[in-house]
């Protein structure tokens, strides 16, 4: 099992999205995965469609919650672990990192899509993460939340920073090289990824053959083979 953090402390940065595509991709490539929702404003929970979940990381973590009910199965061949404003009663202190890492391990991967806030969830996610990924698009805002996240994950691998929205060597993420590798392909605009949301699905699904479905596996794919070896497609 590997648990990956999609993150960037700045709000609009395509975090939610990237990390829904990429529990997605991954699934596509034969992957068991579980995608959880660690940020407390809940978006990507709402872009699921479920609204005032019962059951969250809040519940698993406690252990008032099994992951029986907790986790729900969607029809994109994930399952998920909703966030609603409650988890921010999560306390890291009281948190057996390990213990809660046992509760996923049978899961290939896990990805969450983290919190755009510098609080304890940010902690937990860089606490339980193998490896992280950081997004942003082409906006200093952007780029210095990549900053910023990158202190709450010292001890995760990282992946290189994503450009989402944005070519890959623009002028505000080129900022970042010299300290993070800049993945490419980036993710290009796409007004199918809006559509996608509105329809409450991701855009892989939505747009299978969309410019940014297609980044997004191939992105990955490539992911994969970091985290995994050479064999990215476990069908392989």
């Amino acid at each position: 099992m590997k648990i990956i953090s999609i993150a960037n402390t700045t709000g609009g940065s395509g975090k939610s999205t990237t990390a829904f595509a990429i529990a997605v991709a991954a699934a596509e490539y034969g992957r068991n995965v579980l995608l959880i929702d660690l940020d407390e404003r809940a978006n990507l929970t709402f872009q699921l469609a479920i609204e005032n979940p019962r059951f969250t990381m809040l519940e698993v973590a406690t252990g008032s919650a099994s992951n029986e009910v907790a986790i729900i199965r969607t029809n994109e061949r994930i399952d998920f672990l909703p966030a609603a404003p409650r988890i921010t009663a999560l306390d890291t202190t009281q948190i057996s990192v390990q213990n809660l890492k046992q509760k996923f391990a049978n899961y290939d991967l896990v990805v969450i899509d983290t919190s755009s806030a510098l609080n304890q969830r940010l902690t937990l996610a860089g606490e339980l993460s193998d490896a992280v990924l950081y997004v942003s698009t082409d906006s200093l805002a952007a780029v210095r939340g990549v900053v910023l996240a990158s202190d709450f994950f010292k001890k995760s691998d990282s992946l290189g920073v994503l450009p989402v929205m944005s070519a890959a060597q623009s002028s505000a993420i080129s900022v970042l090289s010299g300290d993070f590798k800049v993945l490419d392909p980036a993710i290009p605009s796409d007004e199918n990824v809006l559509m996608a949301q509105i329809e409450n699905k991701s855009v892989l699904n939505y747009a299978k053959a969309a410019l940014a479905s297609d980044a997004y596996r191939d992105i990955t794919y490539f992911l994969l083979e970091d985290l995994f070896g050479s064999k990215a497609d476990a069908a392989l």
